[in-house]
């Protein structure tokens, strides 16, 4: 009995957390998450990682000038909302010699981070 109170207990703070997550816009979550490395601005440079403006759609390694894994330059990948996805869910499972390290285990804060992305382009 104990057990599945524990378990119930620990299915109620995850749909908790995925409401959380829900209830906060994607900019907000992006700031949280993503912003310590990436800039998400036109023209708005580097940081560790590549700038994401535009990055929906656009193909992996694409920014001039940026230092990109070998692995990342050469895997062909085109950011869709669904590569994106699966990436922020285990990045190095994509490309192992990737450099980014986030991770991401919250499908709601994937998609809103994604969603915000794609209205981040000119």
């Amino acid at each position: 009995m104990d057990r599945i109170i524990a378990m119930m207990s620990g299915l109620g703070l995850i749909i908790s957390a995925t409401a959380s997550a829900a209830a906060e816009d994607g900019a907000a979550l992006f700031v949280k998450n993503c912003q310590t490395c990436h800039i998400v601005a036109k023209n708005g440079g580097t940081r560790v990682g590549p700038p994401l403006w535009n990055v929906v759609g656009r193909k992996a390694a694409s920014i001039e000038g940026f230092n990109y894994s070998a692995g990342l330059k050469t895997s062909g990948i085109v950011w869709t909302p669904e590569a994106l996805d699966q990436w922020l869910t285990f990045p190095k499972k994509m490309v192992r010699d990737t450099f980014m390290l986030y991770r991401q285990n919250d499908p709601a804060i994937r998609k809103a981070i994604i969603d915000y992305l794609a209205t981040q382009k000119d």
